[in-house]
């Protein structure tokens, strides 16, 4: 999959290749970008931003997913309300049968506190409880959302940012709703390579006549493929299970059923559970320690996780 992002005002050319990443200069204007997109085959989007920032996808495994992929390109770049212009060659307008989840926003009018809200479905997240009233996830929703919330049998419920450490990449929302259930954070001091681990996230569904955003949980296995980052980052390892947008932020969990780390990015990083219990510890927020001598089956561990994570809702005010 390859993900091409373009910023008229900079000269910076970002190609995102399945697993890595590389940065070069480059003097190519955005109509070349458009270019290379035309000439690749289906599947594949077009994003462009009010302010000039582009951002492309091919190779994705779905249209829906080429269409998040453009979307987010251009977002995280900088764009300013950013839209798909072409799917698969053809103007959006052209495509009925294709419906952009960036647009079924229209579909949704959120009031909370007297404020009118739309969401924005091109922006992806999965929280994770570690007390009743508290949830850990990323980064991802902070700097574009103008309000998070999470869906719960088919309402939104209210969250609050506590605090943010985007050196590391973590956020602490309080929530309105206090859960029955929370995750178990791992204590392990050593990262093991080749160990299985789940990672679980949502999946949007598209249920119809329904009056908030509806999701699907999703369970992957895999292996911790590398005990540390890139340049060697001891706060990161990479993991092989299948990843899509909806897992960012999401918990990766080992056999043993404790958290073993969160998803940060497409590109299968994870930050590790001692980077959670050092966040946690100085918000002085609780948290319960999983038994890494239980060995827990997949079917269990989806279970669990369903109970303690949650679809995260990005709210951007009218």
């Amino acid at each position: 999959m390859k993900v091409q992002v373009f910023k008229i005002s900079s000269l910076l050319l970002m190609l995102v290749l399945s697993g890595c990443q590389t940065v070069t200069n480059s003097t190519t204007p955005a109509d070349d970008l458009y270019s290379k997109y035309r000439a690749k085959p289906n599947i594949k989007a077009f994003s462009i931003g009010t302010n000039g920032v582009a951002g492309a996808s091919w190779g994705a495994s779905s249209t829906s997913e080429a269409i998040d992929l453009a979307q987010k390109t251009c977002l995280n770049s900088g764009g300013l309300n950013c839209s798909v212009t072409e799917v698969n060659g053809s103007p959006v307008s052209n495509l009925k049968p294709v419906q952009n989840k960036s647009e079924t926003v229209n579909n949704y009018n959120i009031v909370s506190k007297g404020v009118a809200y739309k969401p924005n479905l091109s922006i992806e997240s999965t929280g994770t409880f570690v007390n009743k009233n508290y949830i850990i996830t990323t980064n991802e929703m902070v700097d574009y959302c103008s309000k998070i919330s999470f869906e719960h049998s088919g309402s939104l419920v209210d969250t609050t940012v506590v605090r943010i450490d985007k050196t590391n990449n973590l956020v602490a929302l309080k929530s309105s709703y206090a859960s029955k259930s929370w995750a178990r954070i791992s204590e392990r001091k050593q990262t093991s390579q080749g160990e299985r681990v789940y990672a679980y996230g949502y999946d949007q569904s598209d249920l119809i006549n329904s009056k908030v955003p509806t999701y699907q949980g999703k369970i992957t296995d895999g292996i911790i493929s590398s005990a540390s980052g890139e340049l060697n980052d001891i706060r990161v390892m990479k993991i092989t299970n299948e990843i899509n947008s909806g897992n960012i932020g999401g918990p990766v969990i080992a056999e043993s059923g404790g958290v073993v780390g969160l998803v940060t990015s497409l590109d299968k990083d994870v930050v590790k559970s001692s980077m959670l219990s050092i966040f946690l510890n100085e918000l002085n927020i609780e948290y319960t320690l999983a038994d890494e001598k239980k060995h827990i089956s997949p079917s269990e561990i989806a279970k669990t996780a369903k109970n303690y994570s949650v679809p995260l809702v990005c709210l951007k005010e009218i």
